[in-house]
């Protein structure tokens, strides 16, 4: 019996430590973007918090990056464009 009690305290300590995905608005606002490391950019400027998004593609200071959806969460596809192909985020936060 208490091996069974061990099982669900577990089990609903699991449940209560999930974490969900960071999700962020107005990304087309922003009129800047930063590359922090070839993974990485931070978009700045405009009305809100400043956003990083991280993604799978490779990214560089020369890279040409337009952003194509407005409101986005932690891996969605297709939101950036990345010299000449799409780009999934892999994480997006907020800066406050």
């Amino acid at each position: 019996m208490k091996i069974i009690a061990k099982i669900i305290c577990i089990f609903l300590l699991t449940l209560s430590t999930a974490s969900f995905a960071d999700c962020v608005y107005s990304a087309k606002d922003k009129s800047k973007f930063t590359v922090l490391d070839n993974h990485t950019i931070i978009l700045q400027g405009g009305p809100g918090p400043d956003i990083i998004i991280k993604t799978y593609s490779f990214i560089n200071r020369a890279s040409s990056i337009t952003v194509l959806k407005d409101s986005f969460c932690s891996y969605e596809s297709a939101v950036l464009y990345i010299d000449g192909e799409v780009a999934d985020a892999k994480q997006v936060t907020k800066v406050q």
